[in-house]
């Protein structure tokens, strides 16, 4: 029953599907995989499906860009849209992903994301990704070489690891700068403002 109702939630779209219970893998017309999920134990319910020991991988054009891995997540009956929670980590862009909730929706959707390295600490209230886009963030705060940038909504790509977003404050070092709009190249620790004030900061 349950490879039935995830081939039919499939139908429609140029893609294939494989599943090896309790394992799925969705693949675009050229044969990549788009995504998988994986699941210790998989349970029918009233509105739909719940799993447990969740690992989900996220592609675009056959590249990893996320890898989640979560205790529980709650589907709809055709799979469409499903939810991950509890304990949320996993990686993306190279770096270690923390979250308290993941949805999928035609889009990945992450609340309260915490993305940590080696130079870099982002946080933001909320992220969405489609496949092919960059990520749409909002109420960021990323903390990187003694600075902190502050941005109302930013976009981040995950293949150049370049941070560019509107409204920006950046403290540190003594300083102050406000700026209408910030490009931070996380990975080379360059920073680019647009309309910028410099005003002492104790």
């Amino acid at each position: 029953m349950l490879i039935l109702l995830l081939l039919a939630a499939f139908c429609a779209f140029p893609q294939e599907v494989e599943i090896h219970a309790p394992w799925l893998t969705v693949y675009d017309p050229q044969g990549r995989p788009r995504w998988e999920i994986s699941l210790e134990r998989l349970y029918k319910t009233e509105s739909g499906w719940e799993g447990e020991g969740v690992e989900v991988r996220l592609y675009w054009e056959g590249e990893l860009e996320f890898s989640l891995r979560a205790e529980r997540l709650t589907a709809d009956r055709l799979g469409r849209v499903w939810t991950i929670t509890g304990d949320i980590s996993g990686e993306a862009g190279g770096l270690a992903l923390s979250c308290r909730e993941a949805v999928w929706s035609d889009g990945l959707t992450l609340t309260e994301l915490l993305l940590a390295g080696a130079d870099l600490r982002l946080s933001t209230a909320s992220a969405h990704w489609a496949q092919g886009e960059e990520v749409l963030l909002t109420e960021v705060v990323a903390e990187s070489r003694g600075w902190e940038v502050t941005l109302a909504t930013a976009t981040y790509l995950l293949d150049s690891g370049i941070l560019d977003g509107k409204e920006a404050v950046i403290r540190g070092h003594g300083y102050e700068i406000r700026a209408a709009e910030a490009r931070l190249f996380t990975r080379e620790g360059g920073l680019q403002l647009r309309e910028a004030q410099v005003v002492p900061h104790p």
